[in-house]
């Protein structure tokens, strides 16, 4: 073949290539003699690990990315925290120790393609465990939503709240969240009581129900009358951030209110008289709906029954009320 015969073949056939090269550079597959090669880079698809807490179960997928499959991975450097281990591309378990732990992760493929990614993960204490509403800051005119969300829910399995609703405002609507069911929830006076079982833990920060609020004139909203109370799923109360004073009651029109609670008896002060309520301590479950209209009957595990001529267990030594 001549010279110039030999240039233009070449030519030809670098033209013909050139589309598969483009594509393998810009990651797609190309075909070869053996079939179909995949071309994107092995990778990490998370840069970050979100915050561990101390005595806290803990799991976070690493989302490996491109290359070939299977994928392994192993700690090139540093050191997981205490109570941790990587498994099937995955961090868990319960940290034991606090502190900053930085450590470089390394992933292979069947290609033998490796991929390296550093990590830093924080251990810190458990924050407070707390209900909280998200109360809009401005003054309400119309019908407004106001989410009910749980900080640090430890092994929370139902909790009851009670909420002085402002005058002028009544609740028209409660629906549980996503791992709630709404076992009850009722508004007498200014006076809202809800009643929360959960099928499974919550995640902190997640919102276990929604309150549908509706003003018959221009308000704002506020939580300083806000109590709540949470049980495990054997029915003792989880600890709770005090209120100022270290305790709460709540009032009643008359008479003294006694309600007894797992880890002891508080006594809500009255105006006049010495009569005393008494209200026995409930064992057993409850199962609900996602969403239960007001009156309903049934109530969390270990939280007492309200019957007739008694009032709602008040928050105080041995039953801890929180605010936001």
């Amino acid at each position: 073949m001549s010279a110039p015969r030999r240039a233009r073949f070449q030519l030809r056939l670098g033209l013909a290539l050139l589309p598969a090269a483009l594509l393998s550079a810009c990651g797609d597959s190309v075909a070869s003699g053996s079939g179909r090669v995949y071309r994107d880079p092995l990778t990490f698809g998370t840069s970050s690990l979100p915050a561990a807490y101390l005595g806290e179960p803990y799991e976070a997928a690493l989302d490996l990315r491109g290359g070939t499959g299977p994928y392994g991975v192993k700690v090139a450097s540093g050191e997981l925290p205490q109570g941790l281990r990587l498994s099937n591309q995955r961090l868990s378990g319960t940290p034991v120790k606090s502190g900053s732990f930085r450590f470089t992760l390394e992933a292979n493929d069947a290609n033998l393609s490796s991929k390296a990614q550093e990590y830093t993960l924080n251990v810190g204490d458990l924050p407070p465990l707390k209900l909280s509403l998200e109360l809009p800051r401005a003054e309400i005119r119309g019908a407004t939503r106001v989410p009910l969300n749980i900080t640090a829910p430890r092994t929370a399995r139902a909790a009851r709240v009670t909420w002085e609703v402002p005058q002028g405002a009544k609740v028209t609507r409660v629906q549980g969240g996503p791992s709630s069911g709404l076992l009850k929830w009722e508004q007498k006076g200014q006076t809202l009581t809800l009643d929360l079982g959960f099928r499974a833990v919550p995640r902190s920060g997640e919102q276990v129900a929604l309150l549908h609020v509706e003003p018959e004139r221009p308000l704002t909203l506020d939580a300083k009358t806000f109590r709540f109370r949470v049980l495990d799923g054997s029915g003792k109360e989880l600890p709770a951030p005090p209120t100022a004073s270290g305790t709460a009651t709540a009032p009643v029109a008359s008479g003294t209110a006694t309600a007894l609670a797992a880890s002891g008896t508080t006594t809500a002060p009255t105006t006049s008289g010495a009569a005393a309520a008494t209200v026995p301590t409930a064992s057993s479950a409850a199962t609900a709906p996602a969403e239960a209209a007001s009156g309903a009957a049934t109530v969390p595990a270990g939280f007492p029954p309200r019957p007739a001529g008694t009032v709602p267990p008040a928050t105080g030594p041995g039953l801890p009320g929180g605010q936001p």
